[in-house]
């Protein structure tokens, strides 16, 4: 059964008259030039009458359905096909569509007597009223109905648009705030990093090294807070937080910390996920240099090659073992979960030990530009 058409609907979309206007002129030529070819094939040549007399007549009853149309559609909504009452709103229909063409059939009767004379014997108004209305009650009705069917089915698909739309911004709502929660996450987990280092040279004594650490610490938080409400950043600005980070994390591992930033320049305005770099680069610290007193690097390289952006984060320690690939901590887990939702599964990230001793995490996305917010060779 038809689903019920929701009455006084604020956001259905207006009326549009030049549509109607278009096809109910077309049906009114269609039928002008049939008139005139029937009349042709009937008698074996053109008629005697001019050629505009079959428009004149066809033409006021298009216009006439034309206005009717709207009426119609409003009694469409007025009335609907709902499953409790399709009988008594299809018996209505059928009442009004029947003395509408009857009042039709009998107007344009009325209009060809003053078109086209009539002969010298011909009846009354009202039996030529009648037998048009009988002749032609089953085409002209079926007009009204499919006028009906057309609104429905525009209704029907209007609705459809509106459920998609509201199922499209309901999915897009749901993913932001899945990012939303992961980066939640990711924050406090840095920062407890951060105050642990901290609260590290407080107890040792350092009180210098803690007051630098808490001073880039505000710094980092004044970065965190500017790009809050972002989930993409420019490559730049995820460089910079990273270079303030670690510039914290050699006051805590002084000469044991090597770092080697490098970045194409060509690579600098890809937009990418915010705080990406950053539990790459503390999973690197983990294992190459915070189990060991000797010294060990961290090179982070980006570059663009073939429309994707690559980026690879690496220390020189003894590696992991496979167990603890396995099992990848917080920061590494909402990374993971963040770019599954960013990218659905147009990205890679892979974390591997290099056969020539540390660990490499390697990172390939699509390149989105900063200026165009899209890939561009």
């Amino acid at each position: 059964m038809t689903a019920p058409l929701t009455r006084g609907t604020s956001n259905r979309p207006p009326i549009r008259w030049g549509l109607i206007l278009a096809v109910w002129s077309v049906y009114g030529v269609v039928n002008s030039v049939q008139q005139y070819v029937v009349s042709y094939l009937a008698s074996g040549e053109f008629p005697k009458y001019p050629w505009w007399q079959p428009f004149v007549l066809q033409m006021p009853q298009a216009y006439i359905w034309a206005l009717a149309t709207p009426g119609i559609l409003w009694l469409g909504r007025r009335f609907p096909f709902e499953r409790n009452n399709w009988l008594r709103n299809g018996l209505i229909h059928a009442v009004i569509c029947l003395t509408f063409v009857f009042l039709l059939d009998f107007g344009f009767t009325w209009h060809a007597a003053n078109v086209m004379p009539l002969p010298p014997n011909a009846p009354p108004l009202i039996t030529r009223g009648l037998r048009m209305f009988a002749v032609w009650v089953l085409s002209d009705s079926t007009l009204y109905w499919i006028v009906l069917a057309v609104g429905y089915a525009a209704e029907h698909y209007r609705r459809y648009r509106e459920r998609e739309l509201t199922a499209s911004q309901l999915e897009t709502q749901l993913v932001q705030a899945e990012l939303e929660a992961l980066k939640m996450q990711l924050q406090p987990h840095f920062l407890f990093n951060a105050l642990h280092t901290i609260g590290s040279l407080v107890r040792t004594g350092d009180a210098k090294a803690a007051v630098q650490v808490t001073a880039g610490l505000g710094e980092l938080l004044r970065r965190m807070l500017d790009s809050a409400a972002r989930q993409m950043v420019p490559l730049q600005q995820e460089i910079d937080f990273i270079r303030s980070y670690l510039e914290i994390e050699q006051i805590r591992f002084r000469d044991r910390l090597r770092i080697d930033i490098n970045v194409d320049k060509g690579a600098l305005d890809a937009m990418v996920p915010y705080l990406i770099l950053q539990p790459l680069v503390e999973n690197a610290i983990r294992h190459g240099i915070a189990p060991h007193l000797f010294a060990g690097l961290v090179s982070v390289d980006a570059k663009r090659s073939n429309g994707r952006l690559q980026l690879s984060i690496k220390d020189d320690g003894p590696g992991v073992g496979e167990a603890d690939t396995a099992r990848p901590g917080v920061g590494m887990s909402n990374t993971r979960a963040r770019l599954t939702r960013l990218y659905g599964q147009d990205f890679a990230l892979d974390i591997q030990n290099l056969s020539e001793g540390g660990l490499e995490a390697r990172l390939d996305l699509p390149f989105r530009s900063a200026d165009f917010g899209h890939d561009r060779e």
